[in-house]
């Protein structure tokens, strides 16, 4: 699958079914893009928001989360789970642009 195809599999079909698992509090999708001439070693990192691990294990284990699995086994090459706390160093609103 082309970075193009990847790309609007993964916003336009995949999104929306992710979006709908139980108890998700955010779903980013973050595009890769490479310097030119570097090849691409993934597409793309996704980060899905819940309270708890626990809570996104149950969410996993439902039927939504089945077809969500099932789907990502689609378009997905290779994937890696890493639970992760977040530690901010800078937050500065100011400069965002969205």
């Amino acid at each position: 699958m082309s970075d193009s195809e990847f790309k609007e599999y993964w916003q336009k079909v995949h999104g929306p079914i992710a979006s709908k698992l139980t108890g998700l509090r955010r779903y980013v999708q973050n595009v890769a893009s490479y310097p030119e001439g570097k090849g691409p070693e993934y597409q793309g990192v996704a980060e899905m928001w819940f309270d708890h691990i626990e809570g996104m294990k149950q969410a996993f284990a439902t039927e939504q989360g089945q077809t969500t699995l099932k789907d990502m086994n689609y378009f997905v090459g290779s994937h890696t789970t890493i639970f992760a706390d977040e530690h901010f160093v800078v937050e500065n609103d100011q400069n965002s642009t969205n």
